[in-house]
């Protein structure tokens, strides 16, 4: 069964009903389908990167785990309202490093990252991170970031061109230095 073949009517309901797994899945198996996912209202994801890749829809959560070396199969746990146990696990099939799927999740589906939380992040992906998301998108509502990050000149420069809409916080080791409402941009003096 072809799924192209099936009036654009069908083919929006069939991906409004797949989960996101299955649609990144379908996604990597065939471009011609990655021009059709604005059918499944994909916007409608909230995507947060912490130490996992999280993609909420409603009131259920998946959370990619961020590979540590290029793998063939990358899990995914599923969790409602990010219970545990987790409900189901599955599995994105790719092949490449860790930030990829952030990158393929944002441009295809067309959904920004909303959260950035460094909580348990290694300083280097959560840099790598933060580029790739300033590439994509110039705006984000939340992010959490070390203090120690602060000193590094490229992360500041992306920092201060990103609109950072609802709050960014400033931790050390655990307790939070410094937390700015609204973009940094848009208020002075605030820790820079």
């Amino acid at each position: 069964m072809k799924l192209l073949r099936f009036p654009m009517l069908v083919i929006k309901d069939v991906l409004k009903n797949m989960d996101p797994i299955d649609l990144i899945n379908l996604s990597l198996a065939s471009k011609k389908m990655g021009h059709l996912f604005f059918l499944a209202d994909t916007p409608r994801f909230r995507v947060d990167l912490e130490h996992f890749i999280i993609i909420s829809i409603n009131e259920k959560q998946y959370n990619i785990q961020l590979p540590k070396n290029v793998s063939s199969r990358v899990t995914v746990m599923a969790t409602i309202d990010n219970a545990w146990p987790a409900r189901e696990w599955l599995h994105i099939y790719w092949n490449k490093k860790w930030a990829e799927p952030l990158v393929h999740i944002l441009r295809v589906f067309k959904c920004p990252l909303t959260t950035v939380n460094s909580k348990s992040m290694p300083n280097g992906k959560l840099i790598e991170a933060i580029q790739i998301m300033s590439a994509e998108q110039c705006e984000i509502k939340k992010m959490y970031l070390p203090q120690d990050l602060q000193k590094k000149k490229s992360l500041r420069n992306i920092i201060e061109n990103l609109n950072i809409a609802e709050r960014l916080i400033i931790t050390r080791m655990g307790t939070i230095t410094g937390t700015v409402i609204g973009s940094p941009k848009s208020t002075e003096g605030c820790g820079k």
